[in-house]
């Protein structure tokens, strides 16, 4: 079986503002959502009375009865031309490094998979779990389908990727940036903390972790990333 390695997308491989983020203002100035679209949301959002997991779910309504075909073809002409530029250098290093020695590339985000499919593409990765949608009749319904990888739910999601694409568990690279994904790193051989907010970073110097500072160039990165 395979060696694999596992990486995170916002603040891993891109800087940490939300690739999902800037979808939904790419959106919004194409006027490709409305007012409904944005008070559902709002009122979604609401409903989840802080609950940080079912806020997390309410923020994907405004999608709801877009159809799929139209926001894919949306996020491949926005994201792909970007993908290059907005991957940290070092980042691009690592992915490299690890392709050369024959590890599979894997991709696990809680951003949508629409999105993190344009990132699968173009860095030529194995394979990928993102937030998945429920679609009806071509549309988004503006649900989530299953499980959304984050917390525990990532981890999850983490034992169904090593039955699907065939890894060694125990041979596995995983590189994140949030205290969140510290569930999933400790399923790995490997943890690497790339760019950690302050609590990743605290655990990671704990366990020993290696930690990756790839915010070199960021002002360009950002750059591209706003265009």
């Amino acid at each position: 079986m395979r060696r694999a390695a596992i990486f995170d997308l916002d603040g891993t491989l891109i800087p940490r503002s939300s690739a999902e983020w800037r979808f939904f203002i790419h959106l919004l100035r194409k006027g490709g959502l409305t007012f409904f679209d944005l008070t559902h949301m709002v009122t979604t959002l609401f409903t989840a009375k802080g609950n940080l997991h079912e806020m997390t779910r309410a923020n994907k309504r405004y999608l709801r009865g877009k159809p799929v075909a139209i926001i894919e073809d949306v996020a491949r002409n926005y994201f792909e031309p970007k993908v290059e530029p907005l991957v940290f250098p070092v980042m691009r290093a690592v992915i490299e490094a690890h392709r050369e020695v024959g590890d599979l590339l894997l991709l696990l985000t809680g951003t949508l998979d629409v999105i993190a499919a344009c990132f699968v593409r173009r860095l030529r990765f194995d394979g990928y779990r993102a937030t998945a949608l429920e679609t009806k009749n071509g549309k988004y319904t503006g649900l989530v389908n299953g499980f959304m990888p984050y917390g525990m739910g990532k981890l999850e999601i983490l034992r169904n990727m090593r039955h699907e694409f065939k890894y060694d568990q125990n041979k596995t690279s995983f590189y994140a940036d949030s205290y969140s994904d510290r569930y999933v790193m400790n399923a790995a051989e490997e943890a690497i903390a790339v760019n950690p907010d302050k609590a990743l970073r605290s655990y990671a110097r704990k366990h020993g972790w290696r930690i990756i500072d790839a915010r070199q160039g960021l002002t360009k990165t950002i750059s591209a990333l706003r265009r």
